[in-house]
């Protein structure tokens, strides 16, 4: 008798302590995500915790009742159960304006902040960025049906954020399942949203599928009966008339679309296509004799009318026939890669506009080098600007920045290194850019080569030698080696070695130095004129008597005047040396003043017996 008894208390004793248990979590903590929590999934006995919400919605002359905006203004999801109540009353709002019969001003702008706030109940990244609101809207409907059939536990039920510190720092996992179903609010430990709780990435991907295998079972909650058919096969108000209208075949759904939502999405991108031809046509028929600056400018309406578009699309096939899911998705792809490719061309073609722009200027024609070098500088800031387009617009559409910028590195490298010859002469041509050893339209040396430069391109520099052959140079060897610039000289200098018979006199010696100087000097009655002006001489052209400048004024400078010696004694000869510089550089006239002063020089060299 006596073990029985003690048998007996034991087990007592047992139950006691189980059941102090299960309160005492009730109490302090949730229970863990994976296991039953004594909530039903197929489907729930209970209501109580979704009326309770909505009854502060329903009820306004409770004490407890809150303002619109402060039930919508910001989300809440600073707990498991404050994610729960800011949901609902969201969701219902949501709700509430679709089953409206027609939109206010006000009702729009409300409708875009729900959309707004819906983003903040999940955890949203790994969804293309473009997507997340409509991702967002579509997932809190689906959720918003599930619940209503599964029903929730009462709320005080569902953790705070204080039983969910004390549960955490039990080892608890920071997340909270409704019953035993898939959805699950988790906490978020890193970005934007660290330390929200939001429905997992999980529920994202199932919640859909779960909505169609609960859709037959009945609702435990009519608050938003109807919910999938109003925000998914119910046009807005402005439509609602004109679709209550069509035959009933085409408001069959087909997926998740009804048939007159895919008639319109179909007709509105074959409108847009149509718009563009037209207008890409109509522009180049206009252009067609136009210059290309102005060809070209017009045409950039092309590529800004397809953004546009694509915006415009974009909105009525989103916000007007309402698409939605995957549909919906897999059409905003497509808009924005159009849109995205437009915008591409868009700045490749402004950076060809202005460089026909800044080649039309007078200073482009007077520094070529200047134009080159703008040239280049536009399409570097272009291929810059086309990279972060291209860039945000595969952000925007989903992909990671992390693996693009990944796959650009070894893209990058792969092709440095298959073209790094390219590279290497495209860096020359910036350098000669840069540093302006020469311009288009001189004459230089280098590498054995005289001659002047054509054109300094992208890959090499066109030299047109002397003899009228046409030479390439790669930029990289042309920035490499040493450049005699012949036309930035100031004044081309000039040595005359006259050889004198040894035996010749003293006399005759100093004669011809004086001859020479003679010579090479501007005469005395044409060093000024009366006013004090540059000397001039009169020729006589035709019976017309013209003044000229004398030719010796181009080698006779203040600064430099010719210079005439005595200076060698050679073993078989005498040497008289000449110099002078002629200024300007022309080479051509230089060569008709060389002619001039030889055939003086011979003419008064014969009449001295020299």
């Amino acid at each position: 008798m006596s073990n029985r008894s003690h048998i007996l208390r034991l087990a007592v004793a047992l139950l006691v302590v189980v059941l102090g248990a299960r309160v005492f979590a009730q109490d302090i903590g949730p229970d863990p995500a994976g296991e039953d929590n004594g909530v039903s999934f197929f489907p729930s006995e209970s209501t109580r915790g979704i009326e309770a919400i909505l009854d502060q919605l329903a009820g306004p002359d409770e004490a407890n009742l809150q303002p619109l905006e402060e039930l919508l203004e910001p989300a809440n999801t600073n707990s498991p159960r404050d994610t729960i109540i800011s949901f609902l009353k969201l969701t219902q709002r949501y709700y509430d304006l679709l089953r409206q019969d027609a939109y206010t001003a006000e009702d729009d702008a409300e409708l875009q902040h729900l959309y707004d706030e819906m983003q903040w109940f999940f955890d949203l990244r790994n969804v293309a960025p473009s997507l997340r609101q409509d991702v967002a809207v579509n997932s809190a409907v689906y959720l918003r049906e599930v619940i209503d059939r599964i029903g929730l536990p009462p709320v005080n039920q569902i953790p705070d954020r204080r039983q969910m510190l004390a549960a955490t720092n039990e080892g608890y996992p920071p997340a909270w399942k409704i019953g035993n179903s898939p959805l699950l609010i988790t906490r978020i430990d890193e970005g934007p949203n660290q330390g929200k709780y939001l429905f997992s990435e999980e529920t994202l991907e199932t919640v859909e599928d779960l909505f169609h295998r609960l859709r037959s079972f009945p609702y435990r909650s009519t608050s938003a009966e109807g919910f999938y058919e109003a925000s998914f096969l119910t046009p807005r108000p402005t439509l609602q008339a004109w679709s209550d209208s069509l035959p009933a075949w085409m408001h069959n759904g087909f997926l998740g679309q009804t048939i007159w939502q895919w008639v319109a999405m179909v007709l509105l991108f074959a409108l847009a296509f149509l718009l563009i031809w037209l207008l890409s046509s109509v522009l180049k028929r206009l252009t067609k004799n136009a210059p290309p600056l102005a060809r070209d400018a017009t045409l950039l309406l092309v590529p800004l009318f397809v953004v546009f578009a694509s915006y415009l699309l974009y909105d009525l096939i989103g916000d007007k026939i309402f698409i939605t899911g995957l549909v919906f998705r897999t059409a905003v792809y497509i808009i924005y890669g159009i849109a995205l490719l437009a915008g591409i061309i868009f700045i490749f073609s402004l950076g060809t506009v202005l460089i026909e722009l800044a080649a039309s200027t007078e200073r482009a024609k007077r520094r070529p080098s200047d134009f080159h070098l703008a040239t280049l500088g536009i399409r570097v800031v272009s291929i810059i600007a086309i990279i972060a387009v291209l860039l945000q617009g595969m952000y925007l559409m989903g992909f990671s920045l992390a693996t693009i910028l990944a796959g650009a590195g070894v893209t990058g490298l792969a092709v440095a290194l298959a073209a790094q010859n390219t590279l290497r002469n495209v860096f020359g041509s910036l350098m000669l850019l840069l540093d302006k050893p020469f311009e288009v339209g001189q004459r230089i040396k280098l590498r054995g080569y005289d001659g002047v430069v054509e054109d300094i391109g992208m890959r090499s520099t066109r030299l047109r030698l002397l003899s009228g052959h046409l030479v390439s140079i790669p930029n990289e060897n042309v920035a490499g080696v040493d450049i005699e610039n012949v036309d930035m000289r100031p004044s081309i200098r000039r040595t005359i070695n006259l050889p004198l018979a040894y035996d010749t006199s003293q006399e005759k010696i100093q004669r011809a130095v004086t001859i020479l100087r003679e010579i090479l000097s501007v005469p005395r009655s044409s060093i000024a004129n009366a006013d004090g002006e540059p000397p001039l001489r009169r020729e006589s052209h035709g019976g017309q008597e013209a003044q000229t400048r004398h030719p010796n004024e181009a080698i006779n400078h203040p600064d430099q005047p010719p210079r005439v010696i005595f200076n060698e004694i050679n073993s078989d000869s005498l040497n008289i040396s000449a110099t002078y510089w002629y200024s300007p550089p022309d080479y051509c006239a230089y060569l008709e003043h060389c002619q001039m002063i030889n055939h003086e020089i011979i003419r008064r060299f014969r009449e001295e017996g020299l």
